[in-house]
């Protein structure tokens, strides 16, 4: 019986020994091929306001902590990039964790809500998203056609979901409300000299890896390099129907956002300019709203290295939602301190906010190794008393028209 068990142990071990041979070779060839990196963001924010709230800052999407600690983006990235064959194929696969990753979620991905402005405000507390999950590869068209297929970051915008792209730690109001955050299809991307560079794609909608409608949503993005790659401009048009099971009301946007880098050493400039329309919108209630719907943002952006270590960046937006399609009423103000709507599809008027803010950040790059801190003052102000603190778990309190905040994050690339 013994020498049975033995025979058997061996013969076990044996096989376990070819599959290790022949499996490991494909796993060496993978992680070398593969690359593998990622950051984490954490954060304090205090909150001015005379309500006395721990709860959140009013009027914002993202970074709207009041009083409070807190893990933003935990983030690990899984890259083959394409080489630069003919013929080239890879994939990229992003996982994010924390509190942002509330906020970007898609229809059909850790959300089954099909209502965006509901879901945008991060109620579900799944605190964990694939941000981009993609195949990309080249086809040896002209100076070659790169194609990506799957679910990736819009490219639309002068600001990024990852936290280390951005110049500063809160985000704008264009980014928050007037842009999509990902889009879930096929992407063609073709650069046809040092000066023109375009993009071609068809997806499922805003945030949508489960197609809300029947209907697509097409985007073109055309890009100009001038001047030794000193000055950058690139307009990004995204537009199709993206209300739940209806392919008539249509949205789009146009989005410009414009790089300079002027004779000032050290100094570069970004403006982001956005308009976008809607035929008919839904609020977070679940009501659905006809007619013209229109919001339009601007953004002056300047960042300034004052050492190899030290820089700092000023930011002036402006924000309008006067129909309130994007900021859902002030964020629930409608909702909270205004009239009800009726439960029809003829109530044609939300409560819109105007917003204004201005951001002063400085920064220290990598001062140990690859961890950088950054601290960050902004004033915000509302055309209607929108800056409403909230405790935790508990009702809107009375708003501001203004509200100030300072905050330290920290960022670890690895």
């Amino acid at each position: 019986m013994r020498t049975r068990c033995s025979i058997i142990l061996l013969l076990a071990a044996a096989a376990a020994v070819t599959a290790a041979e022949k499996i490991a070779p494909k796993t060496l060839q993978f992680l070398g091929e593969t690359t593998i990196s990622g950051h984490v963001q954490s954060s304090f924010q205090y909150t001015f306001d005379h309500h006395g709230s721990p709860g959140q800052a009013g009027g914002r999407q993202f970074n709207n902590s009041g009083t409070s600690f807190g893990i933003d983006q935990v983030k690990v990235t899984l890259e083959r990039p394409l080489d630069e064959a003919e013929f080239a194929a890879g994939y990229r696969v992003d996982v994010l964790a924390g509190r942002d990753a509330e906020r970007i979620h898609s229809f059909g991905l850790f959300s089954d809500d099909a209502n965006e402005l509901a879901r945008r405000r991060g109620d579900d507390g799944q605190a964990v998203d694939l941000e981009q999950a993609y195949v990309a590869f080249r086809l040896p068209v002209g100076n070659g056609l790169d194609v990506k297929f799957g679910k990736f970051v819009s490219p639309a915008g002068a600001e990024a979901i990852d936290a280390p792209a951005n110049w500063l730690y809160s985000r704008s109001y264009i980014f928050s409300f007037g842009e999509p955050f990902s889009l879930t299809g096929a992407l063609l991307s073709y650069r046809w000299n040092d000066v023109l560079d375009t993009q071609l794609g068809i997806v499922n909608g805003w945030d949508a890896v489960q197609d809300n409608n029947s209907g697509k949503t097409f985007l073109g993005r055309a890009g100009l390099t001038l001047f030794d790659g000193k000055l950058k401009n690139a307009v990004t048009v995204i537009g199709g129907p993206e209300r739940p099971s209806n392919n008539s009301d249509y949205r789009w946007i146009v989005d410009d956002v414009l790089t300079w880098q002027p004779p000032m050493e050290n100094l570069t400039l970004t403006l982001n300019g956005l308009y976008g329309h809607e035929d008919g919108v839904m609020d977070s209630g679940g009501f659905r709203h006809g007619g013209g719907f229109e919001w339009w943002g601007a953004s002056v952006m300047a960042r300034y290295q004052w050492t190899p270590i030290v820089a700092m960046a000023l930011r002036f937006e402006y924000f309008s939602d006067s129909d309130g399609a994007r900021t859902d009423g002030a964020n629930g103000l409608r909702t909270l301190i205004g009239p009800q709507p009726p439960p029809t599809t003829g109530f044609s008027s939300l409560d819109g906010v105007d917003y204004q803010a201005v951001t002063w950040a400085v920064w220290l790059d990598r001062v140990w190794r690859n961890f950088t801190p950054r601290l960050e003052v902004r004033w915000d102000r509302a055309s209607d008393p929108a800056m409403r603190a909230r405790p935790e778990g508990g009702a809107f309190r009375d708003g501001d028209h203004t509200q100030v905040t300072v905050s330290v994050d920290g960022i670890y690339v690895f």
